[in-house]
């Protein structure tokens, strides 16, 4: 058994549900190339690459978020305050699927 295995055997994870940067069956997973741009833009590329997608969530990077994990959301971490414009916000932490 190799330590991947062995991991996924401990935390009782199915490892095929956790997206790599690439997933071949839906397409991306992870926007590493959005970090740093505005929020709306980040949105409008992930809406754009997963139409399948329909929660891309511009969030506040000190927000308190759920820990559940969702297949069809992500959250676009922006820098900024609370009742800032989070669409010309910079994005602070590389979107993903979750």
């Amino acid at each position: 058994m190799n330590l991947t295995s062995k991991l996924a055997e401990v935390f009782r994870i199915e490892l095929s549900k956790v997206p790599s940067v690439v997933d071949a069956a839906s397409g991306k997973a992870a926007w590493p190339e959005l970090l740093g741009r505005k929020g709306g833009e980040a949105k409008a590329v992930v809406e754009r690459e997963r139409p399948d997608i329909n929660g891309a969530i511009l969030v506040p990077e000190d927000a308190i978020v759920t820990d559940d994990y969702r297949c069809n959301r992500v959250r676009i971490f922006v820098h900024c305050k609370t009742d800032d414009d989070y669409a010309n916000a910079v994005v602070s932490a590389v979107p993903k699927i979750g």
